[in-house]
């Protein structure tokens, strides 16, 4: 299971005991306050993973821009072997081909490389932040009284079916980890919002 995986089932079945059973047992009337929160979105819209992912696409941008410019080669390569038509020797024809067929291979295997090695950083910041959003969530929880968080999931993928919109604490938990973190909620980069992969969009 991965790890942000279990942090959701985590969340869904978050029990505050040594709050809400000591106020059960000092008063059975107490009323339990229970609440939802989206724990991927909240993560991911944290100042801190933010920056992070901001930087991420700082350091791969070389890279990319490397594999559209080796797009582009192969793109050059493909036309001018079509325009060609018979135009060519057999001997000139066969030659194109294999330099072709050797710069297509070359991009699959960078844009695999690029693929695998965006998708794995971009994890890796998500799981750092998460971890400390999780243990920011239990100190919050207390604090605020509550008795359960639940994981409310996405509107494409939900988790419960529904809830109040004003049990959901996903915002207010947002800027108040925003507050008491290093990266503040200062002015963002343009990061990836959502999801656990900064890979480009064109390369996915």
């Amino acid at each position: 299971m991965k790890p942000w995986i279990a942090v959701r089932v985590l969340l869904s079945v978050l029990i505050l005991a040594t709050v809400s059973q000591a106020q059960v047992a000092s008063n059975p009337t107490v009323a339990q306050h229970i609440v939802t929160l989206s724990f991927n979105s909240a993560v991911m819209q944290t100042a801190e993973a933010q920056r992070e992912l901001g930087a991420l696409q700082a350091k791969l941008a070389p890279r990319q821009a490397q594999l559209q410019s080796l797009n582009n080669e192969v793109e050059t390569l493909r036309k001018q072997l079509a325009d060609a038509g018979d135009k060519l020797s057999d001997t000139d024809r066969e030659t194109r081909e294999r330099s072709l067929g050797t710069k297509e291979k070359e991009l699959e295997r960078q844009a695999e490389d690029f693929r695998n090695d965006s998708q794995n950083e971009s994890q890796q910041v998500f799981q750092r932040v998460a971890q400390k959003v999780y243990a920011f969530l239990q100190t919050y929880s207390q604090q605020h009284g509550y008795s359960a968080v639940i994981e409310r999931g996405s509107d494409a993928v939900p988790v419960v079916w529904y809830a109040a919109g004003n049990l959901d604490i996903t915002d207010e938990l947002i800027k108040a980890y925003n507050a008491q973190s290093p990266a503040g909620p200062a002015a963002l980069p343009n990061a990836p919002r959502g999801g656990t992969s900064a890979t480009p969009t064109h390369l996915k």
